[in-house]
């Protein structure tokens, strides 16, 4: 498990830096079309709601992700379609929504990282006790191994 949310985490970072640097290197590709990219390399919109929206609460994030299918083309002509992630907030008294695209970032987080950090050092200084023990003690741990092998 320890060793698992490494390897995800290095994933979601190498997904994070294609991200970052293709938005960062397409920012007019993305201009034109009302995209913005930010310093960590998210793309972001803000998406204003047509009138007849504006009394429907109930429908307006869906409407917000119909409008996005309009862009698939341009995510997949850049190559991230299948890597980005809708986030939408709804900014009030505009009748507006912002939406950011990201990578994945279910093992990219504060405690996440703190918490596997904290596992594997309690995993290093277990094997380190176990090692100093199996050093100074070989003798004694033979001995008992092989009392245990004459019994059975």
């Amino acid at each position: 498990m320890v060793f698992k949310f490494w390897k995800e985490l290095y994933y979601e970072l190498r997904i994070w830096r294609r991200l970052s640097k293709v938005a960062k290197a397409n920012r007019e590709v993305l201009g034109e079309s009302n995209f913005r990219v930010d310093w960590i390399g998210r793309i972001y919109t803000v998406i204003n709601l047509p009138e007849e929206m504006l009394t429907r609460p109930d429908l307006q994030e869906g409407w917000v992700f119909m409008q996005l299918r309009e862009y698939d083309t341009l995510f997949m002509d850049l190559g991230i379609a299948d890597y980005l992630f809708p986030e939408i907030t709804h900014i009030p008294d505009r009748g507006a929504y912002l939406l950011v695209l990201t990578g994945p970032k279910d093992y990219i987080g504060g405690w996440e990282i703190i918490l596997n950090l904290f596992k594997l050092v309690m995993l290093c200084i277990t094997l380190g006790i176990l090692y100093a023990v199996g050093i100074h003690y070989t003798e004694n741990i033979v001995a008992v191994w092989n009392n245990l092998m004459t019994i059975f």
